[in-house]
């Protein structure tokens, strides 16, 4: 069966009525369903009609989106490194831990430029992260694995 976006989304939103377990295959049918989905955008932090339910699809799309290749997700590496702003937001960890995978060397531009734009925003935080990201890299490991 072929899912469209708003679908995918539908499939991301735990539902209260269902148990646990119903929400899981829930949410892992909707990532089956994603990766038809060659278009990435609708992945990256979207925000979803149904009010004050777009970080609810955060997780399970940051888990779509980990699972594309580097060449997928070269176009969207500002977007990937404005995503980790925030530690807190959903999936911003799974997206941390994607991006070291990725050679240094192919994102270390788009590091340092996003560094800047953290710098002019006077966002501490998300330098703080980018800057975790950019020795985590160099080292050859991840911080904020568990």
């Amino acid at each position: 069966m072929s899912y469209g976006i708003d679908e995918i989304y539908r499939l991301f939103m735990w539902d209260m009525q269902l148990s646990h377990e119903e929400n899981e295959a829930n949410e892992q049918k909707g990532i089956e369903a994603a990766k038809q989905i060659q278009n990435l955008f609708p992945f990256m932090q979207p925000i979803v009609v149904t009010p004050g339910q777009s970080k609810v699809v955060w997780e399970p799309c940051a888990k779509v989106v980990s699972m594309r290749s580097d060449e997928e997700l070269e176009p969207f590496i500002f977007k990937l490194l404005e995503w980790i702003a925030d530690p807190n937001w959903p999936g911003a960890l799974i997206i941390y831990e994607r991006l070291t995978r990725m050679p240094y060397a192919s994102i270390e531009s788009y590091i340092r430029t996003s560094c800047v734009f953290a710098e002019r925003k006077h966002d501490s935080g998300w330098l703080s992260m980018l800057k975790d990201l950019d020795r985590d890299m160099r080292n050859g490991q991840n911080s904020w694995k568990d």
